[in-house]
């Protein structure tokens, strides 16, 4: 062990994530998307002319996240916030949770009145077994992309010194002591600690490798506590999170380092995993949290159009950019946000997510 600190923490097993997971950031790959199934050539015509069939409606915005805290919450309801203005309607975010969310989409009419805004864990919980198939990217419709987080990272207490996974990996080898990692089952911290295991064992060997440990579940708050009673050695959260407890200042106890974010950061004087040379099937590891609109299946073309045009004024925006840089979020492209674009990139990405988890360890076999 490497604490002299008793751990005493039960595994929990998290089905759906609490707040934060990415997905991971990948290009390329063609798309097996689903189109819209209905036409409207009056409300495209609308799209066209800058206007909304939604005007003065109410339009409920459901996330997979049942905090008002997290990344979830705050880039939702920035988005909606813009979009509201754009096209007319009266939005309001609702926090139901990853499953509530995804069983909206099976519900409600596709006349755009309601939207779910969530990151890569509307497919990831599919992939990870946590929801049923039905509730897959092909019983839904994809809609423009909203943005990126890429500031997801791992934290330690700054007693230890590690200031990037290297130097972690350097202790396990130098030490032979088990080092262990809060992190969330199913979620982005998952697939990023399976990222590390896999690049360590491929590095390093096995017996590197088997010394890296994994401790399940927990929100940020909890992980965090659990890092400062010193139940757990490295956490997974949010650079929005942890950056307070990095400053100078902040009592030994609760001082952090923050490394190996999913993605560059602008702003942020972090190292990333692609930084380090972390890489996946030969190619570096990155994995920006990526935010997109949802639909139910059967859409209606027009009134999507009409999203999609909106989203296009939207991120082009200079106060919209101005306040995603704010909270250290990535602003995307017209192009980016395009509907089809975005279709091509949410399943490719899945299809990568998907290699990931089959060749990452069972949680069971390297619980702490």
């Amino acid at each position: 062990m490497k604490k002299s600190v008793k751990r005493i923490l039960a595994l929990m097993t998290a089905a759906v994530m609490a707040a934060g997971m990415i997905g991971c950031s990948v290009g390329g790959g063609s798309s097996s998307a689903p189109a819209a199934s209905s036409e409207n050539a009056g409300t495209e015509a609308a799209a066209e002319s800058g206007t909304s069939s939604l005007k003065g409606q109410n339009v409920r915005v459901v996330i997979g996240s049942t905090s008002t805290s997290g990344d979830s919450y705050m880039i939702a309801d920035l988005v909606t916030r813009y979009l509201s203005a754009e096209m007319g309607f009266n939005g309001k975010v609702d926090a139901i949770g990853n499953a509530a969310a995804l069983e909206e989409m099976q519900n409600q009419k596709g006349d755009g009145t309601t939207v779910m805004m969530f990151h890569d864990m509307t497919f990831l919980s599919v992939l990870f077994g946590a929801v049923d198939e039905a509730y897959s990217l092909e019983n839904m419709t994809v809609g423009p992309r909203i943005g990126q987080n890429p500031g997801a990272c791992f934290g330690a207490a700054a007693e230890d010194n590690w200031n990037s996974l290297a130097d972690v990996t350097n202790y396990i080898k130098e030490t032979g002591s088990d080092v262990s990692f809060n992190i969330e089952s199913g979620a982005t911290s998952h697939l990023a600690f399976a990222a590390y295991y896999l690049w360590v064992k491929e590095t390093e060997g096995e017996e590197v490798a088997s010394h890296i440990k994994a401790i399940v579940g927990g929100t940020t708050a909890e992980k965090l506590q659990r890092l400062w009673d010193r139940n757990a050695d490295v956490i997974y959260g949010d650079t929005s999170a942890f950056q307070q407890y990095t400053e100078e200042g902040v009592d030994a106890q609760l001082k952090m380092t923050m490394f190996g974010t999913c993605g560059e950061v602008e702003g942020l004087d972090v190292t990333s995993m692609a930084d380090e040379g972390v890489t996946f099937e030969g190619a570096p590891f990155e994995f920006a949290k990526d935010f997109c609109m949802y639909f139910p299946k059967d859409m209606d073309a027009g009134v999507l159009a009409e999203y999609e045009a909106a989203m296009k004024k939207v991120t082009e925006n200079p106060d919209f950019q101005k306040d995603m840089a704010a909270l250290y979020y990535n602003t995307l492209s017209a192009d980016e946000v395009g509907v089809e674009a975005s279709k091509e990139y949410i399943y490719a990405k899945r299809e990568t997510c998907k290699a990931l988890i089959e060749q990452a360890p069972s949680l069971d076999d390297i619980a702490f």
